[in-house]
């Protein structure tokens, strides 16, 4: 079957139209370009990006600091709390004299400042001391059989002029001292004691006071110790003497 003939549109028809578009296209006017708007709206984004890179800046700087504020000055935890060592008991003072009223440990040969110009140092033998104006140092043994090592006792030796009073001696008997008590007429005193480390079962004991001119006799200035008494860390007697003035 035969299709009927069509043939393209005619030249004439076809430069018509296009000069109907043409002229179409020509009466539409174009808007005209916010220029003033984009120019705004450029600035207002360069001022973002800006205070974003500044803010950025600052954050890194004040970072360091609030690490360093929180590292001096807010411990991370109680562990981290550092507390100053305490002297322990039983070792050996680096300071020239001893604490009043406390036990300290000491080295054979050691010399103690126990007083103005007064000294005291033990040995295995014995106990050592040396006072002001005396023509050499003194000795008391432990070994020698004037004192009776067998059971608890305390000895004695009194000092001084113008009120003021050294006493001292040696006590001994079963146990580690921690508190001596000297009872004088004045009233009760808490004394310190030296001692060798180990358990040697003797030390000395000493004691610097002040005592008035009225308290004491008016033939001799010594008597005026009452009593001595050397305690353990639990409260037991150790050794205890009385004495009479």
């Amino acid at each position: 079957m035969n299709h009927p003939f069509r043939s393209a549109r005619p030249p004439a028809e076809a430069e018509r139209l296009r000069e109907a578009f043409t002229e179409a296209a020509y009466d539409v006017t174009p808007s005209a370009v916010p220029l003033a708007a984009i120019e705004r709206e450029g600035r207002r984004r360069r001022r973002r990006r800006r205070t974003a890179v500044l803010g950025a800046a600052c954050g890194a700087l004040l970072v360091p600091l609030a690490v360093v504020v929180l590292r001096d000055g807010v411990p991370s935890g109680p562990s981290e709390r550092v507390k100053p060592p305490a002297a322990g008991a039983g070792t050996p003072s680096p300071s020239p004299s001893a604490p009043a009223g406390q036990v300290r440990v000491v080295t054979p040969g050691e010399r103690v400042q126990v007083a103005p110009g007064t000294k005291i140092w033990l040995t295995e033998e014995g106990k050592h001391w040396l006072e002001p104006g005396a023509p050499g140092a003194q000795f008391r043994s432990v070994s020698d059989g004037n004192l009776d090592m067998s059971k608890p006792g305390v000895s004695l030796q009194e000092s001084g002029e113008e009120g003021g009073y050294f006493l001292s001696g040696i006590f001994h008997g079963k146990g580690e001292p921690a508190r001596v008590e000297v009872t004088t007429v004045a009233g009760a005193r808490n004394g310190t004691a030296l001692t060798l480390a180990g358990k040697p079962g003797w030390g000395v004991w000493y004691l610097e006071m002040k005592i008035p001119k009225s308290l004491t006799s008016r033939d001799t200035m010594f008597g005026v110790t009452k009593r001595v008494t050397v305690y353990d860390s639990a409260g037991g007697v150790i050794a205890s003497e009385e004495f009479t003035p």
